[in-house]
């Protein structure tokens, strides 16, 4: 009994210590060595970070070659980027940068005043606008008043830990007091409930709701207000990282409106979505 509590403790501190374990260089190592890696984390983001046969895509790879380019040009630095892992859960993906020493993170994630507290972000790279979806058998609604009477006996399917799961209890309390909410670990979680069942519904990132329109799931947009939750993406670090800075050389407004900048969102999501992501 004595020897399994032992094992099962240091399986626990082992995990624990391998979760905590995430280490990269310094931008100033870098620097000064004039050659070095960015090493980062992700968590997979439709069209923004994914591995597709073996090969990092999306947006933000697009956008960290820019950088890549950009050090080379102006510090006269060879910079190569390193993916440790790939984290499934959104939540472990934030606490795995937050305890990390100089480790990146990328995917879709909000630039926030509580996440400020504890993480470093880069500028912004692109704005994100939230939608309202359903199964495509759901009756349209066009304000959020409506939800406890259109939706009645609906539930709500949000990603633990998103800018959402705060929203969508705002919601509950001023709107739809009997309101269930479910909470899921993912995007895919979400749409999948979805196109599954009709007596769901969802607030969701313009990102996941793109991959559900790539994806021709059988799923309705609600054109409700929701300027509230339009927030903006950037990258992120542990705090006080040194990397911060020479990305805020970097992501710059004139970066954004750059025929560069507009390709690589067009090569990727579209250029139906240029004019909405800005």
């Amino acid at each position: 009994m004595r020897t399994t509590i032992f094992i099962i403790l240091g399986l626990f501190i082992f995990s624990n210590a391998e979760a905590q374990n995430l280490k990269g260089e310094s931008w100033q190592q870098v620097k000064s060595k004039g050659a070095g890696t960015l090493s980062a984390i992700y968590y997979s983001t439709p069209g923004l970070v994914y591995k597709e046969g073996g090969i990092m895509k999306g947006v933000c790879i697009d956008i960290m070659e820019e950088f890549r380019k950009f050090v080379k040009e102006k510090h006269g630095v060879d910079l190569k980027y390193k993916f440790l892992k790939q984290e499934q859960v959104f939540s472990k993906f934030i606490d795995g940068v937050k305890t990390s020493e100089n480790v990146m993170g990328v995917c879709n994630t909000s630039i926030t005043s509580d996440r400020k507290k504890f993480l470093g972000f880069s500028p912004p790279y692109m704005n994100n606008p939230s939608v309202l979806l359903s199964n495509s058998e759901a009756p349209i609604i066009k304000d959020l008043n409506e939800l406890s009477t259109t939706f009645a006996d609906y539930k709500a399917i949000i990603i633990k830990g998103s800018t959402h799961e705060k929203f969508i209890n705002k919601i509950k309390d001023q709107y739809y007091p009997s309101l269930t909410i479910e909470l899921v670990n993912s995007g895919v979680e979400v749409t999948n409930k979805l196109k599954s069942s009709t007596s769901y519904f969802t607030l969701i990132d313009f990102t996941e709701y793109y991959d559900a329109v790539k994806r021709r799931l059988d799923i309705k947009r609600h054109n409700v207000p929701l300027e509230e939750l339009e927030d903006q993406l950037g990258f992120i670090f542990p705090k006080n990282s040194d990397w911060v800075a020479v990305w805020n050389e970097f992501l710059t407004p004139e970066f954004k409106t750059s025929v560069a900048y507009k390709k690589i969102v067009a090569d990727n999501l579209g250029t139906s979505f240029v004019n909405l992501i800005k």
